[in-house]
């Protein structure tokens, strides 16, 4: 079975926002926020992910993850158990200090809350006038400290056409990636307005287009498996940035969430718990959870099970359960009706890695963290097939350098003007910090 990749961990309840949409509808008082790990306890889990998912990236947020106390701690855990600790922030509590000390501590990147490119929107959602300036704030303290960073957007119709200028905004502070989410409505979001089945085709058209023009930074679609149909990307097909290991919801599959108070699930947006950490070992939930096994061995029902895209795809899980009741259920967001005569998407078969590789690219390929280990292999893989080599060697390697896994698999971060791949001297142009995700 595949370990994850990514975790979210919600490390507390406890936040100074009080944002509309909050999927884990979070509190100010930490009086309000009872059963929450405690730091023995949470020390515990760091070490269970770290056996489960060796080189994982490590999510850690709330709430406001910096409300908690322990966050150095946590963080510096993490990073010794071999993970990749980022910190998902509102940003607004994080200045200079606050950010060199989290890079010290073993974080390799933030992901800050921007849901506009002006503050009149982003204050209003998040119920606190001047969280946009103090966001932007934090973005840049994280940069100055060497901290890659990830911008992250929540998508209503009130700020869909601001979508190019927050990916230039990104790109002006040096940002890895823009993540443009896409609304479902779990906790205080059921209040919210969400996007129509057209409005959802529309944005991602143009999310699509944005990134096909773009290198810097990433722009990507979040809980919006349909971004891969539109682009006519099957399961297993590559396609620069959309290879095979984007395929479908990640929810169970390579990915999970811990609660505040140690329950496990699949994602933030499935409430419901597959496990208890406080009474269960994170493997056992993680192999025999039956909401898990259900997400990667059963199809789902409706008109997604029927699907041309059916394993490509698949439909968001949490946005069927949030609509339907349904975990399996049809995601009823996608107004997508097969072509006539189009036979339901085929199971792929299993990945044979027919491309060889010497023991000494192994090696290396395995220091790299996990969380992008399978997304460089496959462009690797790609390269090597395009090229007709034979085997796949360090010097092939460096020769088509993956920057920012490398980077992150070494534990640094490249400096400008310095070379991409270990072992190499040569200048390569301006970079940017690893990867967050």
């Amino acid at each position: 079975m595949e370990a994850p990749r990514l975790i979210s961990w919600n490390l507390t309840r406890v936040c100074n926002l009080a944002c509309a949409h909050c999927y884990l509808d979070a509190v100010q008082r930490r009086r309000e926020a009872q059963g929450e790990l405690t730091t023995d306890e949470a020390l515990r889990v760091v070490e269970e992910i770290g056996a489960l998912a060796p080189g994982a990236m490590l999510v850690l947020t709330g709430g406001e993850p910096l409300a908690r106390r322990d966050l150095d701690a946590l963080v510096t855990a993490a990073a010794h158990c071999g993970l990749m600790p980022v910190i998902g922030s509102n940003g607004t509590l994080l200045d200079a200090r606050r950010a060199a000390a989290l890079r010290a501590a073993g974080a390799v990147g933030v992901g800050i809350s921007l849901d506009s490119i002006t503050p009149e929107f982003h204050d209003r959602l998040r119920g606190q006038e001047g969280a946009w300036d103090r966001a932007v704030t934090g973005l840049r303290a994280a940069r100055e400290a060497g901290l890659a960073v990830q911008v992250h957007t929540t998508l209503f119709r009130e700020n869909l056409d601001g979508i190019e200028a927050l990916a230039d905004f990104a790109e002006e502070i040096g940002a890895l990636a823009l993540n443009l989410f896409f609304l479902v409505c779990t906790g205080r979001g059921v209040t919210q307005t969400d996007l129509e089945g057209g409005e959802y085709e529309a944005a991602l058209a143009r999310i699509a287009a944005l990134q096909a023009k773009r290198d810097r930074p990433m722009i990507r679609a979040r809980c919006a498996p349909y971004v891969r149909r539109m682009l006519g990307l099957h399961a297993g097909d590559g396609n620069g940035g959309h290879a095979s290991w984007s395929s479908a919801c990640l929810a169970a599959r390579s990915y999970f969430r811990i609660t505040p108070e140690g329950r496990v699930t699949a994602c933030p947006y499935i409430p419901k718990a597959a496990g208890d950490l406080r009474a269960q070992p994170l493997a056992e939930i993680w192999e025999t959870a039956g909401d898990f096994r259900r997400l990667r061995e059963e199809l789902p029902r409706g008109k997604c099970g029927g699907c041309d895209y059916r394993f490509s795809c698949g439909g968001c899980r949490a946005r069927a359960l949030a609509t339907s009741g349904e975990l399996m259920g049809e995601d009823a967001k996608c107004g997508y009706l097969p072509p006539p005569g189009a036979a339901p998407e085929a199971r792929p078969a299993p990945d044979a890695h027919t491309i060889a590789w010497t023991p000494e690219a192994q090696a290396l390929l395995a220091r790299i963290p996990g969380f992008v280990r399978n997304r460089v292999r496959s462009r690797l893989e790609e390269a090597a097939a395009r090229e007709d080599a034979r085997a796949i060697t360090l010097d092939f390697m460096r020769a088509h350098r993956p920057q920012r896994a490398f980077f992150a698999a070494l534990g640094g971060r490249p400096q400008e003007g310095t070379a991409a791949s270990p072992g190499s001297a040569e200048p390569a142009g301006r970079m940017r910090p690893a990867a967050t995700r």
